[in-house]
């Protein structure tokens, strides 16, 4: 079996294709030309070359224009990416008799306050979330594909975290939108579960797969552990976005996973526990 990572120089892809290279026959993608990493434009699938995929290899989709607000107002460039040319790639993925991991999202279900599991039905809100249900749709039935629905992934490198890094650094105060509540989960997290699933693909029957972290966090949440773990001099005040900003995103998902217990061979990590392998945090060994 190899792997092949599709978006290896993306935020989850880069550390998947790391990882997975000291345990398989890895190969990445990148939409631009890479010495290392085969080249792949989702707009333009035909001209992969797919004679690298054969019978049971996993190909994890991790590429996508993945900023809802950029799916909303470039949507045309967005759903050839997103839809159109992914739907084309995983089609002729699974011809070779190769097995897809696709990368999708918690926006896919809606606002949902109260918790849920993957049995919950969804209401995609948002172009983005449109666009991601409507691959899983095109594929609900096929054996050789799974999808993780990721909830807001958490390390140094997250654009949230680096906003407030970089508070914290010039000592200006972060401003922090509430209510805004995701089931946060560690990079490292994905990483490992990604990798698990592709090693015991016949073990979960199951298509769909929630990939949450422990609990249940508001922004303000976020930047106090962080406050308190990593970031001593981090000040931040509360605000409410305007309603445009909800509009591509929902305020709060309670989700949760009936399946990732299994699937783990050990706890998640906690937001803290993630903070302090993030930063370095003395005693604390990260999982490379």
């Amino acid at each position: 079996m190899k792997l092949i990572i599709v978006g290896a120089s993306g935020y989850i892809g880069k550390q998947l294709y790391k990882r997975s290279k000291k345990l398989f026959v890895t190969y990445g993608t990148s939409s631009s030309s890479n010495g290392e990493l085969l080249l792949l434009k989702l707009e333009e699938p035909n001209n992969f070359n797919y004679e690298v995929i054969q019978p049971l290899d996993v190909v994890c989709l991790t590429a996508a224009i993945s900023a809802p607000d950029t799916c909303s107002s470039d949507h045309e460039r967005a759903w050839a990416i997103n839809v159109t040319g992914t739907v084309e790639f995983i089609t002729k993925v699974m011809r070779r008799g190769g097995r897809v991991i696709f990368f999708s999202s918690d926006m896919v279900y809606g606002e949902k306050k109260d918790e849920f599991d993957e049995s919950a039905i969804c209401h995609p809100a948002g172009e983005y979330a449109f666009m991601k249900h409507e691959v899983e749709k095109k594929f609900s039935n096929e054996v050789l594909f799974k999808s993780i629905r990721l909830s807001y992934v958490f390390s140094k490198e997250d654009n949230f975290t680096k906003y407030l890094v970089s508070c914290a650094q010039r000592k200006e105060e972060a401003d922090i939108f509430h209510p805004f509540y995701r089931s946060i989960i560690h990079r490292d997290d994905v990483v490992d579960g990604v990798i698990a699933l592709s090693q015991r693909w016949d073990d979960f029957p199951q298509s769909i797969f929630n990939f949450s972290g422990p609990n249940i966090l508001a922004r303000i949440d976020f930047a106090t552990i962080l406050q308190k773990s990593v970031l001593p001099n981090l000040r931040f005040h509360v605000s409410e976005p305007d309603d445009g900003f909800f509009e591509n995103r929902p305020r709060i998902i309670s989700m949760k996973s009936s399946i990732l217990k299994t699937l783990f061979n050990r706890p998640r990590h906690a937001l803290h526990e993630a903070a302090m392998i993030e930063f370095n945090v003395e005693g604390v060994v990260k999982n490379d």
